[in-house]
C-alpha cells in the first residue's frame, strides 16, 4: 500500500485523470430552452452538485467553489477545491456553458498542434516505458509499440478493449505491437487487482488475451460478484480449472501486478486507460482516429 502522502497525491492525480478523460458531460437537468443564461450562483451550485455526485463523493472526496468568473462569451470558469477530510488537495478548473446544459472538463486550443500527434518538429515529449515481460500481441520488431496501462474494472478501459483494440490490430497487422500492463486502482475498483492476477493465471495456460477479452466483456457481472466469477470464466474457456484455481489462490502474480502499477506511476500515469505509442502518451478512452493519427505519423517517419 502507498504511504499516506502518496495516497493523497494519487487521489488528486486520479481525479485530474478522470476530468481530462472526459470531453463533455451533461449536467443533471437542462435549464430552460438552452438559450437563456442561468443565474451564476445557481449555475455554480448545480455544477458542484454534479461533480460531487459523479466524480468526488464516490472517491471519498469533497469539493468547494473557490472562484467563478465569465470565460469568453458562452462559458463560466469555476475553480473547484478538491478536499479530503477537511484538507484541500488541489484546485481543478472546470468550465460550464452559461445556459447550464454542458460541462466542459478540459479546454483544447484547436489553433495549436496537439501534443503527442507524432509529427516532426512538434516537440513531442516521449516517455521511456518498458514493455517488461508483459503479455503482448504483434511482432517483437514492430515499428510501432503501444503500451497500455489498464484496469480491468475501469469502464473506459473496457470501451477501448471492446471497441478500438481489434480495429487497431486489424488495420496495422504486422506493424503494431500491443503490450498490456496492469494499473489497478484499488480504492475505487476493489476487484481489479484480483482480476489482473486471474488473467495472468490464464496466461500460464497460453490463454491470456482470451481471458482478457472475457473479463472486459463480462465486467458489469464480475464487478458485482467478485472473485467467484473468475474461476467460472476459466471453465468457460476450457482451462485446467484446478491449476487455475491454485494459481489464483496462491497470489503469485500479485507482486507482478503491483510492479506494473509502480512502473506506471513512475511513467506519469494518473488514470486509466493510459497509452504510450512509441513513448508518446495518450490518455483516456480516445477514439480510433486519435490512435491512427499517431500511428500513421510514426510509420511515415520510415526507418
Amino acid at each position: 500500500m502507498f504511504k499516506t502522502q502518496q495516497y493523497y497525491r494519487g487521489a488528486v492525480l486520479l481525479l485530474a485523470g478522470l476530468l481530462t478523460g472526459f470531453a463533455l458531460g451533461y449536467l443533471t437537468a437542462p435549464q430552460g430552452d438552452g438559450t437563456e443564461d442561468v443565474d451564476a450562483e445557481e449555475l455554480g451550485k448545480s455544477t458542484l452538485a454534479y461533480l460531487k455526485q459523479n466524480f468526488l463523493s464516490p472517491r471519498g472526496l469533497d469539493g468547494r467553489i473557490l472562484n467563478s468568473s465569465p470565460y469568453g462569451p458562452s462559458l463560466y470558469r469555476l475553480d473547484i477545491e478538491i478536499i479530503r477530510s477537511g484538507s484541500v488537495l488541489d484546485v481543478a478548473p472546470v468550465y460550464v456553458t452559461r445556459d447550464g446544459e454542458i460541462l466542459v472538463l478540459q479546454l483544447v486550443n484547436m489553433s495549436e498542434p496537439v501534443e503527442g500527434a507524432g509529427q516532426k518538429g512538434t516537440g513531442v515529449k516521449r516517455v521511456n516505458v518498458s514493455q517488461d515481460d508483459d503479455p503482448a500481441i504483434g511482432p517483437e520488431d514492430a515499428r510501432v509499440v503501444i503500451i497500455e496501462f489498464s484496469d480491468y474494472q475501469c469502464p473506459y478501459c473496457r470501451k477501448f478493449a471492446l471497441e478500438t483494440l481489434d480495429r487497431i490490430l486489424e488495420e496495422y497487422k504486422g506493424q503494431v505491437r500491443f503490450v498490456y500492463r496492469d494499473f489497478p486502482i484499488e480504492n475505487i475498483h476493489p476487484y481489479a487487482l484480483k482480476a489482473a492476477e486471474a488473467a495472468n493465471c490464464a496466461g500460464e495456460q497460453g490463454r491470456y488475451f482470451e481471458y482478457h477479452d472475457l473479463l472486459f466483456e463480462k465486467q458489469p457481472e464480475w464487478s458485482q460478484r467478485g472473485e467467484e466469477a473468475f474461476v467460472e470464466y476459466a471453465e468457460q474457456l476450457g482451462l485446467d480449472v484446478g491449476s487455475f484455481r491454485a494459481c489464483l489462490a496462491s497470489g503469485r502474480y500479485e507482486q507482478e501486478v503491483r510492479k506494473d502499477l509502480q512502473d506506471g506511476i513512475e511513467a506519469g500515469v494518473t488514470g486509466t486507460p493510459t497509452f504510450f505509442i512509441n513513448g508518446i502518451p495518450l490518455s483516456g478512452a480516445q477514439p480510433f482516429e486519435a490512435f491512427k493519427a499517431i500511428i500513421d505519423a510514426e510509420l511515415a517517419k520510415g526507418d
